[in-house]
Protein backbone atom coordinates (compact mmCIF):
# COMPACT_ATOMS: atom_id res chain seq x y z
CA UNK A 1 0.00 0.00 0.00
CA UNK A 2 1.55 3.32 -1.05
CA UNK A 3 1.98 6.00 1.58
CA UNK A 4 1.83 9.74 1.29
CA UNK A 5 5.28 10.88 0.09
CA UNK A 6 7.41 12.66 2.65
CA UNK A 7 8.04 16.38 2.30
CA UNK A 8 11.77 15.65 2.53
CA UNK A 9 11.71 13.51 -0.61
CA UNK A 10 9.57 15.98 -2.54
CA UNK A 11 11.79 18.90 -1.48
CA UNK A 12 14.96 17.00 -2.43
CA UNK A 13 13.46 16.22 -5.84
CA UNK A 14 12.56 19.89 -6.38
CA UNK A 15 16.12 20.97 -5.61
CA UNK A 16 17.51 18.19 -7.78
CA UNK A 17 15.55 19.71 -10.69
CA UNK A 18 16.81 23.17 -9.73
CA UNK A 19 20.48 22.19 -9.80
CA UNK A 20 20.13 19.94 -12.86
CA UNK A 21 18.60 22.70 -14.99
CA UNK A 22 21.76 24.11 -16.53
CA UNK A 23 23.96 21.01 -16.72
CA UNK A 24 22.46 19.34 -19.77
CA UNK A 25 23.65 21.88 -22.34
CA UNK A 26 27.31 21.80 -21.33
CA UNK A 27 27.27 25.51 -20.32
CA UNK A 28 26.15 26.32 -23.88
CA UNK A 29 26.64 30.01 -24.77
CA UNK A 30 29.30 30.49 -22.08
CA UNK A 31 31.37 27.70 -23.65
CA UNK A 32 31.29 29.54 -26.99
CA UNK A 33 32.64 32.68 -25.30
CA UNK A 34 35.39 30.70 -23.53
CA UNK A 35 36.53 28.92 -26.70
CA UNK A 36 36.55 32.13 -28.73
CA UNK A 37 38.15 34.38 -26.11
CA UNK A 38 40.48 32.10 -24.18
CA UNK A 39 41.46 29.48 -26.76
CA UNK A 40 41.05 31.66 -29.87
CA UNK A 41 39.08 28.99 -31.74
CA UNK A 42 37.36 29.88 -35.00
CA UNK A 43 33.56 29.81 -35.40
CA UNK A 44 33.55 26.46 -37.20
CA UNK A 45 35.44 24.66 -34.42
CA UNK A 46 33.27 26.30 -31.75
CA UNK A 47 30.13 25.18 -33.57
CA UNK A 48 31.43 21.62 -33.75
CA UNK A 49 32.25 21.59 -30.03
CA UNK A 50 28.76 22.78 -29.05
CA UNK A 51 27.07 20.53 -31.63
CA UNK A 52 28.97 17.53 -30.21
CA UNK A 53 27.05 17.82 -26.94
CA UNK A 54 23.70 18.25 -28.70
CA UNK A 55 24.33 15.34 -31.05
CA UNK A 56 25.40 13.08 -28.18
CA UNK A 57 22.18 13.92 -26.35
CA UNK A 58 20.00 13.23 -29.40
CA UNK A 59 21.65 9.82 -29.79
CA UNK A 60 21.87 9.03 -26.09
CA UNK A 61 18.51 10.01 -24.60
CA UNK A 62 16.39 7.03 -25.71
CA UNK A 63 19.04 4.44 -24.67
CA UNK A 64 19.44 6.35 -21.40
CA UNK A 65 15.70 6.06 -20.79
CA UNK A 66 15.86 2.34 -21.52
CA UNK A 67 18.59 1.95 -18.88
CA UNK A 68 16.52 3.95 -16.36
CA UNK A 69 13.59 1.57 -16.99
CA UNK A 70 15.79 -1.43 -16.23
CA UNK A 71 17.32 -0.02 -13.04
CA UNK A 72 14.92 -0.35 -10.12
CA UNK A 73 16.71 2.21 -7.91
CA UNK A 74 16.01 5.43 -9.81
CA UNK A 75 18.58 7.59 -8.01
CA UNK A 76 21.58 5.77 -9.42
CA UNK A 77 21.54 6.96 -13.07
CA UNK A 78 21.53 10.65 -12.20
CA UNK A 79 24.12 10.23 -9.46
CA UNK A 80 26.54 8.47 -11.82
CA UNK A 81 25.79 10.98 -14.61
CA UNK A 82 26.46 13.91 -12.25
CA UNK A 83 29.78 12.45 -11.13
CA UNK A 84 30.82 11.98 -14.78
CA UNK A 85 29.80 15.55 -15.66
CA UNK A 86 31.59 16.98 -12.62
CA UNK A 87 34.82 15.06 -13.27
CA UNK A 88 34.82 16.03 -16.95
CA UNK A 89 34.15 19.69 -16.15
CA UNK A 90 37.10 19.67 -13.76
CA UNK A 91 39.39 18.61 -16.62
CA UNK A 92 38.16 21.06 -19.24
CA UNK A 93 40.05 24.24 -18.14
CA UNK A 94 43.39 22.46 -18.60
CA UNK A 95 42.60 21.11 -22.08
CA UNK A 96 43.69 22.74 -25.34
CA UNK A 97 43.49 19.92 -27.87
CA UNK A 98 40.50 20.09 -30.22
CA UNK A 99 39.91 16.29 -30.43
CA UNK A 100 40.21 15.84 -26.65
CA UNK A 101 37.89 18.72 -25.85
CA UNK A 102 35.43 17.45 -28.44
CA UNK A 103 35.51 14.02 -26.79
CA UNK A 104 34.79 15.64 -23.41
CA UNK A 105 31.77 17.42 -24.87
CA UNK A 106 30.47 14.11 -26.17
CA UNK A 107 30.95 12.53 -22.72
CA UNK A 108 29.04 15.40 -21.09
CA UNK A 109 26.25 15.04 -23.66
CA UNK A 110 25.92 11.30 -23.09
CA UNK A 111 25.92 11.75 -19.30
CA UNK A 112 23.39 14.60 -19.52
CA UNK A 113 21.12 12.29 -21.56
CA UNK A 114 20.19 10.55 -18.31
CA UNK A 115 18.83 13.68 -16.64
CA UNK A 116 15.37 14.06 -18.16
CA UNK A 117 14.28 10.38 -18.09
CA UNK A 118 15.65 9.96 -14.56
CA UNK A 119 14.02 13.13 -13.22
CA UNK A 120 10.64 12.11 -14.66
CA UNK A 121 11.00 8.56 -13.32
CA UNK A 122 11.83 9.92 -9.85
CA UNK A 123 8.82 12.24 -10.01
CA UNK A 124 6.63 9.29 -10.85
CA UNK A 125 7.83 6.96 -8.09
CA UNK A 126 8.13 9.68 -5.43
CA UNK A 127 4.73 11.29 -6.14
CA UNK A 128 2.52 8.37 -5.10
CA UNK A 129 -0.80 9.78 -3.84
CA UNK A 130 0.35 13.37 -4.24
CA UNK A 131 -0.28 13.03 -7.96
CA UNK A 132 2.18 12.98 -10.83
CA UNK A 133 0.79 16.16 -12.45
CA UNK A 134 1.25 18.22 -9.30
CA UNK A 135 4.77 16.93 -8.59
CA UNK A 136 6.10 17.23 -12.15
CA UNK A 137 4.72 20.77 -12.57
CA UNK A 138 6.39 21.88 -9.34
CA UNK A 139 9.62 20.14 -10.42
CA UNK A 140 9.52 22.03 -13.71
CA UNK A 141 8.98 25.33 -11.88
CA UNK A 142 12.17 24.67 -9.91
CA UNK A 143 13.90 23.63 -13.15
CA UNK A 144 13.18 26.94 -14.88
CA UNK A 145 14.08 28.92 -11.76
CA UNK A 146 17.33 26.98 -11.74
CA UNK A 147 18.01 28.01 -15.33
CA UNK A 148 17.73 31.66 -14.35
CA UNK A 149 19.86 31.30 -11.22
CA UNK A 150 22.53 29.26 -13.01
CA UNK A 151 22.71 31.72 -15.91
CA UNK A 152 23.20 34.67 -13.55
CA UNK A 153 25.65 32.82 -11.30
CA UNK A 154 27.71 31.43 -14.19
CA UNK A 155 27.78 34.81 -15.91
CA UNK A 156 29.07 36.56 -12.79
CA UNK A 157 31.69 33.88 -12.12
CA UNK A 158 32.81 33.96 -15.76
CA UNK A 159 33.22 37.74 -15.55
CA UNK A 160 35.62 37.52 -12.60
CA UNK A 161 37.55 34.38 -13.62
CA UNK A 162 38.32 35.18 -17.25
CA UNK A 163 35.62 32.69 -18.34
CA UNK A 164 37.40 29.57 -17.00
CA UNK A 165 35.18 29.59 -13.91
CA UNK A 166 32.22 28.36 -15.94
CA UNK A 167 33.55 24.82 -15.69
CA UNK A 168 33.84 25.04 -11.92
CA UNK A 169 30.23 26.21 -11.83
CA UNK A 170 29.25 23.11 -13.76
CA UNK A 171 31.23 20.95 -11.35
CA UNK A 172 29.53 22.62 -8.36
CA UNK A 173 26.09 22.04 -9.88
CA UNK A 174 26.96 18.39 -10.50
CA UNK A 175 27.98 17.97 -6.85
CA UNK A 176 24.75 19.62 -5.67
CA UNK A 177 22.77 17.30 -7.98
CA UNK A 178 24.46 14.32 -6.38
CA UNK A 179 23.72 15.57 -2.85
CA UNK A 180 20.07 16.25 -3.75
CA UNK A 181 19.65 12.80 -5.30
CA UNK A 182 21.16 11.15 -2.24
CA UNK A 183 18.73 13.13 -0.05
CA UNK A 184 15.82 11.20 -1.61
CA UNK A 185 15.38 8.10 0.50
CA UNK A 186 16.42 4.85 -1.12
CA UNK A 187 12.99 3.31 -0.52
CA UNK A 188 11.13 6.27 -2.04
CA UNK A 189 13.33 6.24 -5.17
CA UNK A 190 12.22 2.74 -6.15
CA UNK A 191 8.68 1.57 -6.97
CA UNK A 192 7.19 -0.90 -4.51
CA UNK A 193 6.65 -3.55 -7.16
CA UNK A 194 6.82 -3.67 -10.95
CA UNK A 195 3.50 -3.58 -12.73
CA UNK A 196 4.48 -6.36 -15.11
CA UNK A 197 7.30 -8.80 -15.62
CA UNK A 198 9.70 -8.86 -18.54
CA UNK A 199 8.05 -12.01 -19.84
CA UNK A 200 4.65 -10.33 -20.07
CA UNK A 201 5.85 -7.23 -21.85
CA UNK A 202 5.79 -6.72 -25.58
CA UNK A 203 9.01 -6.15 -27.45
CA UNK A 204 10.59 -2.75 -26.99
CA UNK A 205 9.81 -1.46 -30.47
CA UNK A 206 6.35 -3.05 -30.57
CA UNK A 207 5.49 -1.08 -27.45
CA UNK A 208 6.49 2.11 -29.23
CA UNK A 209 5.57 1.51 -32.86
CA UNK A 210 2.22 0.06 -31.83
CA UNK A 211 1.25 3.25 -29.99
CA UNK A 212 -0.04 5.56 -32.72
CA UNK A 213 -0.86 8.43 -30.36
CA UNK A 214 2.67 8.34 -28.92
CA UNK A 215 4.26 8.47 -32.37
CA UNK A 216 1.96 11.33 -33.37
CA UNK A 217 2.96 13.25 -30.26
CA UNK A 218 6.65 12.76 -31.01
CA UNK A 219 6.03 14.26 -34.45
CA UNK A 220 4.21 17.22 -32.88
CA UNK A 221 7.12 17.68 -30.45
CA UNK A 222 9.62 17.78 -33.31
CA UNK A 223 7.50 20.37 -35.13
CA UNK A 224 7.00 22.48 -32.00
CA UNK A 225 10.73 22.74 -31.35
CA UNK A 226 11.44 23.08 -35.08
CA UNK A 227 9.24 26.18 -34.95
CA UNK A 228 10.50 27.41 -31.57
CA UNK A 229 14.21 26.56 -31.60
CA UNK A 230 15.53 29.21 -33.98
CA UNK A 231 13.33 32.11 -32.86
CA UNK A 232 15.56 33.27 -30.01
CA UNK A 233 18.82 33.04 -32.02
CA UNK A 234 17.17 35.05 -34.81
CA UNK A 235 15.95 37.64 -32.30
CA UNK A 236 19.50 37.78 -30.94
CA UNK A 237 20.84 38.53 -34.42
CA UNK A 238 18.26 41.29 -34.93
CA UNK A 239 19.18 42.83 -31.57
CA UNK A 240 22.89 42.61 -32.46
CA UNK A 241 22.19 44.66 -35.58
CA UNK A 242 20.11 47.26 -33.74
CA UNK A 243 22.14 47.52 -30.51
CA UNK A 244 25.57 45.98 -31.13
CA UNK A 245 27.12 47.63 -28.07
CA UNK A 246 24.74 45.89 -25.63
CA UNK A 247 23.66 42.82 -27.64
CA UNK A 248 24.88 40.28 -25.06
CA UNK A 249 23.03 42.08 -22.27
CA UNK A 250 19.79 42.18 -24.26
CA UNK A 251 20.12 38.52 -25.24
CA UNK A 252 20.57 37.59 -21.57
CA UNK A 253 17.45 39.63 -20.79
CA UNK A 254 15.51 37.68 -23.45
CA UNK A 255 16.49 34.38 -21.85
CA UNK A 256 15.80 35.50 -18.29
CA UNK A 257 12.38 36.99 -19.15
CA UNK A 258 11.26 33.74 -20.81
CA UNK A 259 12.54 31.55 -17.98
CA UNK A 260 10.92 33.73 -15.30
CA UNK A 261 7.57 33.51 -17.10
CA UNK A 262 7.94 29.73 -17.34
CA UNK A 263 8.16 29.35 -13.54
CA UNK A 264 4.49 30.26 -12.80
CA UNK A 265 3.32 28.96 -16.20
CA UNK A 266 4.31 25.35 -15.56
CA UNK A 267 2.89 25.47 -12.04
CA UNK A 268 -0.47 26.73 -13.32
CA UNK A 269 -0.44 24.12 -16.08
CA UNK A 270 -0.10 21.43 -13.43
CA UNK A 271 -3.51 22.45 -12.10
CA UNK A 272 -5.20 23.07 -15.47
CA UNK A 273 -3.92 19.80 -16.95
CA UNK A 274 -6.22 17.85 -14.63
CA UNK A 275 -9.07 19.04 -16.87
CA UNK A 276 -7.35 17.93 -20.08
CA UNK A 277 -4.03 18.09 -21.92
CA UNK A 278 -5.13 18.87 -25.46
CA UNK A 279 -6.46 22.38 -24.82
CA UNK A 280 -3.17 23.37 -23.21
CA UNK A 281 -1.22 22.01 -26.18
CA UNK A 282 -3.47 24.00 -28.53
CA UNK A 283 -2.76 27.14 -26.50
CA UNK A 284 1.00 26.48 -26.68
CA UNK A 285 0.98 26.24 -30.48
CA UNK A 286 -1.21 29.37 -30.82
CA UNK A 287 1.14 31.37 -28.55
CA UNK A 288 4.17 30.11 -30.51
CA UNK A 289 2.68 31.10 -33.87
CA UNK A 290 1.60 34.51 -32.51
CA UNK A 291 5.11 35.19 -31.24
CA UNK A 292 6.64 34.49 -34.64
CA UNK A 293 4.11 36.69 -36.42
CA UNK A 294 4.71 39.57 -34.00
CA UNK A 295 8.44 39.39 -34.74
CA UNK A 296 7.65 40.22 -38.38
CA UNK A 297 5.84 43.42 -37.43
CA UNK A 298 8.61 45.23 -35.52
CA UNK A 299 12.32 45.08 -34.78
CA UNK A 300 12.09 47.50 -31.84
CA UNK A 301 14.28 46.05 -29.08
CA UNK A 302 11.79 46.81 -26.29
CA UNK A 303 9.03 45.07 -28.22
CA UNK A 304 11.26 42.07 -28.95
CA UNK A 305 11.96 41.75 -25.23
CA UNK A 306 8.23 41.98 -24.43
CA UNK A 307 7.44 39.21 -26.91
CA UNK A 308 9.62 36.88 -24.84
CA UNK A 309 6.70 36.67 -22.42
CA UNK A 310 4.92 34.64 -25.12
CA UNK A 311 8.01 32.44 -25.40
CA UNK A 312 7.86 31.66 -21.70
CA UNK A 313 4.14 30.90 -21.84
CA UNK A 314 4.32 28.70 -24.96
CA UNK A 315 7.50 26.77 -24.16
CA UNK A 316 6.62 26.45 -20.47
CA UNK A 317 3.18 25.06 -21.28
CA UNK A 318 4.40 22.60 -23.88
CA UNK A 319 7.39 21.36 -21.86
CA UNK A 320 5.41 20.29 -18.81
CA UNK A 321 2.30 19.05 -20.63
CA UNK A 322 4.49 16.98 -22.98
CA UNK A 323 5.86 15.04 -20.01
CA UNK A 324 2.32 14.43 -18.76
CA UNK A 325 1.12 13.25 -22.19
CA UNK A 326 3.96 10.74 -22.51
CA UNK A 327 3.27 9.52 -18.97
CA UNK A 328 -0.42 9.11 -19.88
CA UNK A 329 0.42 7.08 -22.98
CA UNK A 330 3.40 5.03 -21.79
CA UNK A 331 3.43 5.27 -17.99
CA UNK A 332 2.20 1.71 -17.37
CA UNK A 333 3.97 0.08 -20.33
CA UNK A 334 7.24 -0.64 -18.56
CA UNK A 335 8.86 1.63 -21.16
CA UNK A 336 8.06 4.96 -19.52
CA UNK A 337 11.62 6.25 -19.19
CA UNK A 338 12.52 5.03 -22.67
CA UNK A 339 9.51 7.00 -23.94
CA UNK A 340 10.60 10.11 -22.01
CA UNK A 341 14.05 9.70 -23.54
CA UNK A 342 12.50 9.61 -27.00
CA UNK A 343 10.56 12.78 -26.13
CA UNK A 344 13.80 14.50 -25.12
CA UNK A 345 15.52 13.29 -28.30
CA UNK A 346 12.63 14.65 -30.39
CA UNK A 347 12.99 18.01 -28.65
CA UNK A 348 16.72 18.18 -29.40
CA UNK A 349 16.24 16.97 -32.98
CA UNK A 350 13.56 19.58 -33.68
CA UNK A 351 15.73 22.38 -32.27
CA UNK A 352 18.69 21.28 -34.38
CA UNK A 353 16.61 21.22 -37.57
CA UNK A 354 15.18 24.63 -36.68
CA UNK A 355 18.53 26.37 -36.49
CA UNK A 356 19.76 24.76 -39.70
CA UNK A 357 16.63 25.53 -41.75
CA UNK A 358 15.94 29.01 -40.39
CA UNK A 359 19.53 30.06 -40.93
CA UNK A 360 19.34 29.12 -44.61
CA UNK A 361 15.98 30.86 -45.07
CA UNK A 362 17.17 34.07 -43.38
CA UNK A 363 20.32 34.12 -45.51
CA UNK A 364 18.21 33.76 -48.64
CA UNK A 365 15.12 35.85 -47.85
CA UNK A 366 15.65 37.84 -44.63
CA UNK A 367 14.48 37.74 -41.03
CA UNK A 368 10.77 38.33 -41.70
CA UNK A 369 10.55 35.37 -44.05
CA UNK A 370 12.36 33.24 -41.49
CA UNK A 371 9.86 34.16 -38.77
CA UNK A 372 6.92 33.61 -41.14
CA UNK A 373 8.23 30.13 -41.99
CA UNK A 374 8.55 29.19 -38.31
CA UNK A 375 5.05 30.55 -37.55
CA UNK A 376 3.57 28.63 -40.48
CA UNK A 377 5.05 25.43 -39.08
CA UNK A 378 3.38 26.08 -35.72
CA UNK A 379 0.00 26.75 -37.39
CA UNK A 380 0.30 23.59 -39.49
CA UNK A 381 1.10 21.57 -36.39
CA UNK A 382 -1.92 23.12 -34.65
CA UNK A 383 -4.20 21.66 -37.33
CA UNK A 384 -2.46 18.29 -37.03
CA UNK A 385 -2.83 18.36 -33.25
CA UNK A 386 -6.55 19.15 -33.46
CA UNK A 387 -7.31 16.53 -36.10
CA UNK A 388 -5.02 13.62 -35.23
CA UNK A 389 -4.02 13.78 -31.55
CA UNK A 390 -6.47 12.35 -28.99
CA UNK A 391 -6.97 13.64 -25.48
CA UNK A 392 -4.71 11.51 -23.26
CA UNK A 393 -5.85 12.44 -19.74
CA UNK A 394 -8.03 9.34 -19.31
CA UNK A 395 -5.61 6.94 -21.02
CA UNK A 396 -4.46 5.94 -17.57
CA UNK A 397 -4.71 7.37 -14.10
CA UNK A 398 -2.72 10.57 -13.94
CA UNK A 399 -1.29 9.48 -10.62
CA UNK A 400 -0.04 6.09 -11.76
CA UNK A 401 3.50 5.14 -10.87
CA UNK A 402 6.01 4.60 -13.63
CA UNK A 403 6.98 0.96 -13.32
CA UNK A 404 10.50 -0.32 -13.03
CA UNK A 405 11.57 -3.47 -14.79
Amino acid sequence: MSKQPSSRNLTALNWLNFFAADISDGVGPFLAVYLATNLKWNSGDIGMAIAATTFAMVVGQAPAGYIVDIIRQKRYPIIVASLVVGATALLLPSLRSFPVLLACQVIIGLAASFYMPTLVALASVVSEKAGFDHVISKNQSFNHAGNVAAAVFTGVVARFTNNAGIFYCMMALAVLCTVSALSISQKAAAPEEPSQSLENQKGLFKDVIGNRAFLMFLLLTIIFYFSNGAMLPLVGQEIAKARPENSTLYLAACIIIAQLVMVPTVFICGKLAQKGRKKLLVAAFILLAARGILYTITDNVVHLLAFQILDGMAAGTFSVVAIMVVNDLMGTSGRASFAQGMLAASLSFGSTLSNLAAGLIVDAAGFRMGFMFLSALALGALVLLWKAMPETLNTQSSVSVTPAI
